[in-house]
């Protein structure tokens, strides 16, 4: 099933889309593992129901997608805006779990998106380690953010214009937002969640995606990182949505909290 709606966030003080993709026979399964669906920035909370097969993908499995709408906010808590971070991080998970069956347990959660969902999902599961067993990024937009910023910043204008809503006029981003510091912040405190990270061959954000991947590598993050034939479009996000679907329903309970664990 498809739903379409709206939700009231106290902490963005108004109604917000969202679409909830769950099986056909909803409501057969006691506890339903849940997988939040990051949209990109050009998108909305109706993309992965309206451009993928995941509707398809959810039709007699035990998961429910959340896909929620941030704007243009890349997920973060906007200088002049809405606190879009805390809204899918903290509040929407709380809300969800009153309204559907939904377990709380890591290893039943996941969160996924393409391009600056890439970047949400990744945040998320990076800032809240303990929250979540499985992160899929498509993808991703801008996982060292702070850099591009700077590059705007010495150039006198950010990159698209609303980010100015984003960053302020000044200009600046905290380092510690940076996919790669979260990285190593959830790898030294021992509980990190299983990533799974896919690029285009002809993406345009392929070299951004190669050099997140030496990072990570460098930095020791056991994750798995993946090529996919095709562009920056939701050609190239079904293949990865697919994928990422798929390893997180096959994916075995935890032993422990380390992610190497996971996949064993």
């Amino acid at each position: 099933m498809v739903l379409r709606g709206s939700i009231y966030s106290k902490l963005l003080g108004m109604e917000s889309g969202i679409t909830v993709i769950t099986p056909n026979d909803y409501g057969q399964t006691e506890r339903y593992r849940v997988c939040y669906v990051f949209h990109g920035m050009c998108g909305g909370n109706g993309d992965f129901a309206n451009f993928s097969m995941l509707p398809y993908l959810a039709f007699d499995k035990d998961v429910i997608y959340i896909c929620p709408e941030v704007q243009h906010s890349f997920y973060c808590n906007m200088k002049h805006g809405y606190r879009y971070f805390d809204y899918v991080a903290e509040e929407l998970p709380e809300t969800v779990k009153r309204v559907f069956n939904i377990s709380a347990a890591r290893e039943d959660t996941a969160v996924m998106g393409c391009s600056m969902g890439g970047y949400g999902a990744l945040k998320c599961a990076l800032t809240y380690p303990e929250n979540y067993g499985f992160c899929a990024a498509l993808s991703p937009a801008f996982t060292s953010l702070s850099e591009e910023v700077a590059k705007w910043k010495k150039k006198g204008r950010a990159g698209f214009p609303f980010f100015y809503n984003i960053i302020g006029r000044d200009m600046e981003f905290d380092v510690g937002e940076d996919i790669t510091v979260l990285a190593e912040k959830a790898l030294n405190n021992g509980v990190f969640p299983r990533l799974y990270v896919t690029t285009g061959t002809q993406d345009m954000l392929r070299e951004d995606n190669l050099e997140f991947k030496a990072r990570m590598e460098r930095m020791g993050y056991p994750f798995e990182f993946e090529e996919i034939e095709g562009k920056h479009d939701f050609f190239l996000f079904e293949q990865g949505v697919r994928r990422a679907v798929e390893r997180f329903l096959n994916m075995k309970p935890a032993a422990g909290d380390a992610a190497a664990e996971e996949t064993e």
